[in-house]
């Protein structure tokens, strides 16, 4: 890293780390930022269980249909995972707070919107994606059946 990078960052007049309004930061230890995310993960579930639960009440009472509160239910946990991720990436998700950590570019500013967005829906996503690949492994077809072909819809032009 060259010296004018550091000293645009403000490492190399402040220390190890960024700084902010009451000094220089020091990264944070493992087990915090673990569980800033664990808290974090049981927030989403948390508010995606109450949206949930609040579309079923609102079916119980025939305000709403089956149908739109399965939509519901199923656009709840990437809607969570997506304001959770603003939170995480313009200023600070509730599991950092609670925790005390704070996520940095290495320049000392935010992390921003978009990165944080997609930051929490990659991690949102990847226990799903983990048990889909699991589920096709062993939902695979056996190698007894019949070999797949491909064919062109019409017949070959003979020149």
């Amino acid at each position: 890293m060259s010296s004018n990078y550091r000293a645009q960052a403000g490492l190399a007049d402040h220390g190890p780390g960024p700084w902010r309004s009451r000094g220089p930061l020091t990264p944070a230890p493992s087990v915090r930022r673990w569980w800033a995310r664990i808290l974090d993960a049981v927030f989403v579930l948390f508010f995606t269980g109450l949206v949930i639960g609040i579309a079923l009440a609102l079916t119980a009472v025939n305000i709403i249909s089956i149908d739109d509160a399965t939509k519901v239910a199923l656009i709840s946990y990437p809607l969570m995972a997506l304001v959770f991720g603003a939170l995480y990436g313009c200023t600070v998700s509730p599991g950092q707070a609670l925790c005390g950590v704070v996520t940095l570019k290495h320049s000392g500013r935010r992390v921003g919107f978009w990165r944080g967005m997609v930051h929490y829906v990659a991690v949102a996503f990847f226990p799903i994606t983990i048990v889909l690949l699991i589920w096709t492994f062993f939902d695979a077809p056996t190698m007894d059946l019949d070999p797949i072909d491909v064919y062109y819809r019409r017949s070959p032009q003979v020149w």
